[in-house]
């Protein structure tokens, strides 16, 4: 809890009140008046009268002085020891010489003269301070008050110096594990430390594997090999890591040998460990494992080596997770420059701008959703200035995706060299994608030859969005009824040839096109894009850039979930 306001301290925050009423009490009855403690702002806070207590100590002290088991007498002198953490740092004493002599008339008038006083005055004063010199009680409750109260200040004291030590070495194992940048140094930085601060024979580090149900050790210091491999430790049986892991947050054993909680106690008894304080460790509230302590012999821990112990294994928790972001942000570094080069290679497998074919007006575009798509075109020249028009979309996102999209495109580039039928080709890329897929690995493809010369187009599709031909206000579907590619090595495939005429637009595309949603999850949607083409101008950059504007107008700033490609082909 925190501590007093600065500004607003009070009497009580440094002093109890029952201490306060027996200073009182004391000063009082040795003085022979009668006396209050007030606060600062005159409430008073002691009784005026001594305490039942106070008076009763009185009797028992004037009655039987000999009988009180705390009351020592060394000679003429009253002891009382000063005892912090059961060790006497000192003693008080108190003579007790008899009563004050009396003075004589003589004696009186000297005295009288010499101050400037009256004889019967200094006859009062001397009456006074004998009867307050034989005031015995009195006097011994306030001896032992006084040891009592030296007694808390130095343990106090005692106390803090030892919390002073403990934030030091805090922040020293704090300063020490920041520097490390490996797991495996934080570790055996951590255990070596705790040692030295616990002043134990050995310590120990256990993460959670939570898929083994185990707690795997990580580090050890002074322990054998023999010992680090004594066998798994299960988080779900051992209780003494599930109460140091639980709201306690520690579990002591006293002897590892005979307590029936220790999984391992003859391996214990050989490695000659006896007690042991096990310590959760917690980063950001999670468990990740625990901190173990082992000594020689049967030691019991003290409150504030516990707390000392907690400190180091939440500084330790913290060092040992950023250590694992450290390395997780490497790794995912590393990786993020390996896809931006795979995807610099995939942007230059697709081509960057459209060939120059005779009678026939080319564009395309291609905007992938992340850095590596799964979406491609390929324009593929062929003899007699024919043009190969390709369309593709791969199952799934990412890396997995863009390397069967390289997969694809290369198997389909050396069909077409060797091959002129185009459901051939298509056969034998399906035969080599099943191949080397797994069932949930497949690619949607049309691929359609154009004869500009003769407009002409020959196509076939394999369970792609079907190709679409604008001839004035009427739009053709180029649907066919084969299946994808990668499921099923003996599908065959059907081609099929148009006929095309001056001012036909053609325009092949992939799904991320017609399931563009917006904020509300409603897709774009293929009579939109029908609309939107009807619109569109006679240039094919016009068209692209067209229909890609009313795209991104419908979508927003919602994000995007899939790449969207495009050619257009218009004849001349």
């Amino acid at each position: 809890m925190p501590g007093p306001d600065a500004e607003h301290l009070k009497l009580t925050d440094f002093m109890d009140l029952q201490t306060l009423q027996e200073i009182q009490d004391n000063f009082a009855a040795i003085a022979n008046v009668r006396a209050t403690i007030t606060d600062a702002d005159g409430k008073v806070l002691t009784q005026a009268q001594p305490t039942r207590e106070y008076v009763r100590r009185q009797m028992v002290i004037a009655a039987a002085e000999s009988q009180r088991p705390t009351l020592q007498k060394e000679g003429t002198e009253y002891v009382a020891p000063i005892m912090v953490n059961e060790q006497r740092l000192g003693t008080l004493r108190m003579s007790v010489k008899g009563s004050a002599p009396g003075l004589d008339d003589a004696k009186a008038e000297m005295l009288a003269t010499k101050f400037g006083l009256e004889s019967r005055q200094i006859k009062s004063i001397a009456t006074q301070v004998s009867k307050a010199r034989n005031d015995r009680p009195a006097a011994i409750q306030f001896l032992f008050l006084l040891a009592n109260a030296i007694a808390r200040l130095c343990y106090q004291e005692f106390q803090l110096r030892q919390r002073i030590d403990e934030l030091t070495a805090v922040y020293s194992v704090t300063m020490m594990l920041a520097d490390a940048r490996e797991l495996s140094t934080v570790l055996e930085r951590t255990v070596a430390v705790v040692c030295d601060l616990m002043e134990t024979k050995a310590a120990s580090i256990r993460l959670i594997d939570r898929e083994k149900d185990e707690l795997v050790i990580m580090a050890g210091h002074n322990l054998s090999k023999e010992y680090l491999a004594k066998g798994p430790v299960r988080l779900s049986t051992s209780y003494i890591d599930k109460t140091a892991l639980s709201p306690v947050g520690f579990e002591y054993v006293r002897n590892m040998a005979t307590d029936p909680r220790v999984q391992y106690p003859q391996e214990s008894a050989r490695e000659g460990i006896v007690s042991l304080l096990s310590v959760g460790m917690r980063y950001k509230g999670r468990a990740i494992g625990a901190l173990r302590v082992y000594t020689a012999t049967e030691q019991a821990f003290s409150p504030l080596k516990i707390d000392l112990l907690k400190a180091v294994a939440a500084q330790a928790a913290a060092a040992i997770e950023n250590t694992r972001l450290l390395k997780e942000t490497v790794e995912a570094q590393a990786l993020e420059k390996q896809v931006q080069m795979a995807a610099e290679v995939q942007q230059r497998m697709i081509p960057q701008t459209p060939p120059k074919v005779p009678g026939v007006d080319l564009a395309a575009v291609y905007v992938p959703c992340f850095q590596l798509g799964g979406d491609f075109y390929d324009f593929i020249p062929l003899p007699g200035d024919n043009i190969g028009l390709a369309v593709a979309d791969v199952a799934g996102k990412g890396v997995p995706a863009s390397l069967i999209m390289a997969s694809v495109r290369a198997a389909l580039r050396a069909q077409v060299d060797n091959v002129y039928y185009l459901y051939e080709v298509i056969r034998r890329v399906n035969v080599m994608l099943y191949r080397d897929t797994t069932p949930s690995e497949f690619v949607t493809l049309f691929y359609g030859v154009l004869d500009a010369r003769n407009k002409q187009f020959t196509f076939c599709n394999a369970g792609h969005p079907p190709g679409l031909i604008r001839r004035g206000n009427e739009i053709i579907e180029l649907s066919a009824e084969n299946m994808v590619l990668g499921i099923d090595p003996d599908e065959q495939y059907r081609q099929t040839v148009v006929q095309l005429r001056s001012g036909d637009v053609l325009l092949l595309y992939t799904d991320g096109l017609t399931d563009a949603m917006n904020f509300q999850k409603e897709i774009f949607g293929k009579q939109r894009l029908l609309e939107v083409f009807k619109q569109a101008a006679n240039t094919a950059e016009l068209v692209t850039e067209h229909i890609l504007w009313e795209v991104r107008k419908y979508v927003g700033m919602a994000e995007r979930t899939d790449d969207i490609t495009m050619i257009v082909a218009v004849m001349e």
